[in-house]
């Protein structure tokens, strides 16, 4: 896209002299004008730049035509962030009188991409590198041949994701391709942004409406990245940590509650909390000695000095590499086998997987500056736990399931970032920074309605919170509770509290899976099928689906479950099963909050 100032496309005399005269227009005439230039090929928008804005603007759309085109923006997003960026950009393009449409996919109809100008898509990669539920239908379509000729379609793409995982931002990529396939036209190459992407955000605004033709934006006024946050950052102080385990139990799961008095946070059933944690200090040592610094040296993050010490402690990302970081990481070794894994996914994804930065910085010898491991280290982000309690319950505190992450690899020990930080490192009264992470995908429906709860694991959290807002609510909708782990004696996370609620009718069915405590395991999944004519019933009756926990295989396995239930019980095809589940996902009936 070309985006020449005034006085390279006409001289200041020239230029003076076309101002004047568009002064002297009434709209019609401008209106006119731009139709007339726009057809002979040139852009009324250099003409126009320097005319008062609420003329230049009314009258002349994206990509200089006469005719005012509205940028759409199509978001498909799982946990929320693709829609804060999108109602920052409309607030940009309203702020310089231009129009944004903002369309959640799920209720954009495909077939309207074909008389389409401008669109940008924003879009998560959820799972395994697939679409999140409200992108599923939009991204089948652009996979078929219905979607046609889209030639006339010029497009951007916001792709989010996370780094660490194989497939980052897979999804935006494919919506890429696709969109390519069908003829249409790209203004920019798609934007890949890592949970780091606040820091980045304002600037990627600015290029996209550059990209898409707005040039008169280049004045607009930056947007903050620091507003996409919900609420400002506060210091919670722990008050209470339990280990929910009984003795001799494999796992190490933990009840923990902040207490955020203070703080003016308020939360929902599903939301999260993100707790940004220090990493562990026997880490950063180790990473030091290895690199053969002292640790005081003194680096440049983000305009200020800090030392090398500070920034692994609070900074940057070490119990994880990502392929990003060790793609930079490269330009510092002459390795030939480096330079093959990065070659190889699979092989590659593989080895980072469990590996932190010493581990890769012990395979590799890399040549390494303070200020190159800066430079090239993922910043450390916050890690995001769901929340196990109703404010309408607990007030001013904030309850949350935390599994310890610890394993062996390389014949030493490894730790979760966070999970370890406040299992071990935090005391009773020591105090913490986090953030409410609302989570509008995980919501509950009205009192009346039912609901159906799977979870498996520290996957119970947020149905803590969701019994707790029905008990608090008198809700009068059914609760059916599904919950799985390794072994009924020590793994029946918050037992004692989920046998009250039963007791009073309050969870009015529960059904628990402990895989080990018998020679076949035994899932949530296997549960749902045993139950599948009631499981049915309920669906016919409206109640809503939520599962919660691991995205490999238990999110996978309960799809497939309620896929067989829809075939059994109502008499459908594979595919008008995967059909009827899909309507469900697009109209909240079935949600899930996995990781």
């Amino acid at each position: 896209m070309s985006h020449l100032n005034n006085t390279e496309v006409l001289s200041e005399v020239l230029l003076g002299e076309a101002n004047q005269l568009v002064q002297k227009l009434s709209k019609e005439q401008l209106i006119w004008l731009g139709g007339y230039l726009s057809g002979a090929g040139l852009n009324a928008l250099k003409i126009a730049a320097d005319t008062p804005k609420e003329i230049a603007n009314a009258e002349v759309g994206l990509n200089g035509s006469s005719k005012v085109q509205t940028l759409k923006v199509l978001v498909g997003s799982h946990s929320g962030n693709g829609k804060g960026i999108a109602k920052k950009i409309q607030a940009l393009a309203k702020s310089n009188n231009q129009k944004v449409e903002l369309i959640n996919m799920s209720d954009y109809k495909a077939r309207q991409l074909k008389s389409e100008d401008n669109i940008l898509f924003i879009v998560s990669t959820h799972g395994e590198g697939e679409p999140p539920a409200e992108a599923e239908e939009l991204f089948r379509f652009l996979g078929s041949k219905r979607a046609g000729d889209l030639s006339h379609l010029n497009y951007a793409i916001i792709a989010l994701g996370d780094s660490s995982y194989k497939l980052f931002c897979q999804t935006g990529l494919d919506f890429h391709e696709r969109l390519q396939t069908h003829g249409a036209k790209p203004v920019l190459e798609p934007y890949l942004l890592d949970v780091d992407f606040k820091e980045h955000i304002d600037r990627i605004i600015n290029e996209i409406f550059q990209g898409m033709g707005s040039s008169h934006v280049d004045k607009a006024p930056r947007v903050n990245a620091e507003v996409l946050a919900s609420k400002e950052i506060f210091r919670a102080e722990l008050v209470e940590k339990v280990l929910l385990n009984g003795r001799g139990s494999n796992k190490e799961t933990y009840h923990v509650e902040l207490d955020i008095e203070g703080s003016g946070f308020s939360y929902q059933p599903g939301d999260s909390i993100e707790v940004y944690a220090v990493n562990d200090e026997l880490l950063v040592t180790a990473i030091i000695k290895h690199l053969s610094f002292v640790g005081d040296e003194l680096v440049n993050y983000k305009e200020q000095k800090v030392s090398v010490k500070d920034l692994l402690l609070h900074h940057k990302e070490i119990t994880l590499v990502t392929m990003p970081v060790l793609t930079n990481l490269s330009a510092f070794v002459d390795e030939p086998d480096l330079n093959r894994l990065l070659d190889n996914r699979d092989e590659l994804a593989n080895f980072l997987e469990g590996s932190d930065l010493l581990d890769v910085l012990s395979e590799f010898a890399f040549n390494l500056s303070p200020q190159n491991l800066a430079d090239t280290l993922r910043s450390l982000p916050p890690r995001a736990y769901s929340i196990a309690s109703s404010q309408a319950e607990v007030g001013d505190e904030v309850h949350l399931t935390i599994g310890a992450v610890r394993y062996f690899k390389n014949s030493r020990q490894h730790q979760g970032v966070c999970s370890t930080f406040l299992i071990d490192r935090v005391a009773i009264g020591d105090k913490v920074a986090v953030k409410i992470k609302p989570n509008e995908g995980f919501r509950l429906p009205s009192d009346k309605k039912d609901i159906l709860l799977i979870g498996a694991g520290t996957g119970i959290a947020p149905y803590r919170s969701f019994i707790q807002e029905r008990v608090a609510n008198n809700g009068t909708g059914r609760n059916w509770l599904f919950f799985g782990d390794q072994h009924f004696e020590t793994d029946f996370l918050y037992q004692s509290e989920w046998l009250k609620y039963r007791s009073k009718n309050e969870i009015t069915r529960m059904d628990v899976a402990f895989s080990r405590d018998q020679d076949e395991k035994i899932y949530v999944q296997h549960r749902l099928l045993e139950k599948a004519d009631d499981i049915y019933q309920w669906l016919k009756d409206g109640a809503t689906v939520y599962v919660c926990g691991d995205r490999k295989k238990m999110a996978k396995d309960v799809q497939k479950a309620f896929v067989e239930i829809l075939v059994q019980q109502g008499g459908l095809s594979s595919e008008q099963a995967e059909k009827q589940l899909l309507k469900y996902r697009k109209t909240g009936r079935y949600q899930e909050d996995v990781y």
